[in-house]
C-alpha cells in the first residue's frame, strides 16, 4: 500500500509543507511508500515532490491512501473528489473573507470559495484538524463527530539550532531598546493595526526606548495603510517593517526579542507562537480561534485589547525576572507537547486502521 499527499503549494518554510514532510518522513521510516504532489512547487518542493498531474496514475487503484492538506482554495480539490483511493483531509483552516474584503476582493473571493467548499470533503474516510478549533469547523461543515480527529502540527523548531544568526541585524537590535516582535504574514486577520496601537501606548507612556518589529511578507494595500498609520502616529523609525526574512535574520530577531505579541483574530494553529517558545521569548497573545489551544497554559493570554493594561503587563514581563522566568518555563513545557515523537504517535493512531 502507498500513501500519497496532495497540497496546493509545496514550498520551503511553509507550515503546511513542513507538516507534509513530517508525515512523509514518518511513513518512509516505517517502510511505507510515500509521495507528495502539489499544484505549485518552488525549487525546494521540486526536490521532494511532484506536480499534481503525476498523481493520476495512482488515483484509480483503490488500494492506496490519499491525504489532502486543505489550507486554501485550489482546483486540485477535483483530484481529491475523483480519487478511488481511501481519503483523509487535514484541515489547516482558511481565513474568513471578511478580513480581506476592504483590501483585496480577489483574495477575499478565494477565501470565500475555500470555506464554502468544506462540505465537499464530507465523503472522506476521515477529517483531521490541526487544532480542535479546526475539527469543530469540519463538524459544522457536515462531518460526523466520530469521523474527525485532531493532529496538531509538529513545528520544526529544532532546525533553528543549526542556523547562524545574522550578525549585523543582531548587533543593530542590541542597542538597549526593548524589542517587541511579531512574526507572520502582514495581512488583515493578524490585526497589526491593534499591535501598533498597543505599541503606541507602551512607547509613549511606559518605555520610550522601545521598538516594534514586524517580520513577514505583506499584503500591499494593507501594509500601505499600516505605514501611513505609523507615520501619522509619529512612530516612524520605531516600527520596523522587515518584510519576508531569511532564516539567519529570523533567528537574529528571536534572539533579540524581549517579548512576542500577537493581536491576531484568526489562526488555525499559529506556528510562530511555538517558535517564540523555543527561543525563550515571553509570549502575549489575544485569545482568538486556535490560539488558546496552541498556547495551552503557557504565555500570557488576554481576551480584551485594553492597551494601557497590556502595556503595563508587557512592562512587568520585561522588568521582573521572576515573571519572565515563570512565563518562559511554562512555554518550554508546552512546546514539548508538539515534539516530533508526540506528532508521530498521534499520526499513527489516526492512520492505524488504514495502514493495516
Amino acid at each position: 500500500m502507498r500513501v500519497h499527499q496532495l497540497l496546493a503549494r509545496f514550498e520551503a518554510g511553509d507550515a503546511v509543507s513542513n507538516m507534509a514532510m513530517d508525515i512523509h518522513d514518518a511513513l518512509t521510516a516505517r517502510g511505507v511508500e510515500s509521495r507528495i504532489f502539489a499544484h505549485s512547487l518552488d525549487s525546494f518542493g521540486l526536490t521532494r515532490g511532484m506536480h499534481e498531474s503525476a498523481y493520476g496514475s495512482f488515483a484509480k487503484t483503490g488500494e492506496d491512501l490519499l491525504i489532502y492538506h486543505y489550507s486554501v482554495w485550489c482546483d486540485n480539490l477535483a483530484l481529491f473528489e475523483s480519487s478511488k483511493n481511501r481519503r483523509i483531509v487535514i484541515y489547516h483552516n482558511i481565513t474568513p473573507a471578511k478580513f480581506f474584503e476592504p483590501y483585496d476582493p480577489q483574495i477575499a473571493e478565494i477565501c470565500r470559495l475555500g470555506r464554502e467548499a468544506l462540505p465537499r470533503f464530507t465523503g472522506a474516510n476521515l477529517g483531521l484538524g490541526v487544532s480542535e478549533y479546526n475539527r469543530r469547523e469540519l463538524v459544522r461543515a457536515g462531518f460526523s463527530e466520530t469521523n474527525t480527529g485532531v493532529l496538531p502540527i509538529h513545528p520544526p523548531v529544532e532546525r533553528f539550532d543549526s542556523v547562524e544568526p545574522d550578525g549585523q541585524l543582531e548587533r543593530k537590535l542590541s542597542d538597549g531598546r526593548a524589542n517587541i516582535l511579531f512574526v507572520g504574514r502582514i495581512v488583515p486577520n493578524k490585526k497589526i493595526e491593534d499591535l501598533v496601537r498597543l505599541f503606541l501606548y507602551y512607547h509613549r507612556c511606559v518605555n520610550a526606548r522601545s521598538r516594534l518589529i514586524l517580520a513577514g511578507g505583506p499584503l500591499y494595500p494593507y501594509i500601505l495603510r499600516l505605514q501611513r498609520m505609523v507615520d501619522d502616529l509619529g512612530l516612524t523609525g520605531r516600527v520596523l517593517f522587515m518584510g519576508k526574512v531569511s532564516e539567519p535574520q529570523l533567528v537574529a530577531l528571536y534572539r533579540a526579542a524581549d517579548v512576542y505579541v500577537s493581536m491576531s483574530e484568526h489562526e488555525g494553529f499559529c506556528v510562530p507562537l511555538t517558535e517564540a517558545f523555543h527561543f525563550g521569548v515571553p509570549v502575549m497573545a489575544y485569545t482568538a480561534a486556535a490560539v488558546p489551544e496552541t498556547m495551552g497554559r503557557a504565555g500570557i493570554l488576554f481576551d480584551e485589547k485594553d492597551y494601557p493594561i497590556l502595556g503595563e503587563m508587557m512592562d512587568r514581563v520585561l522588568r521582573e525576572p521572576a515573571v519572565r522566568e515563570e512565563t518562559v518555563a511554562a512555554q518550554r513545557e508546552r512546546l514539548a507537547n508538539f515534539s516530533r515523537e508526540r506528532f508521530e504517535e498521534r499520526l499513527f493512531r489516526h492512520l492505524g486502521v488504514f495502514l493495516t
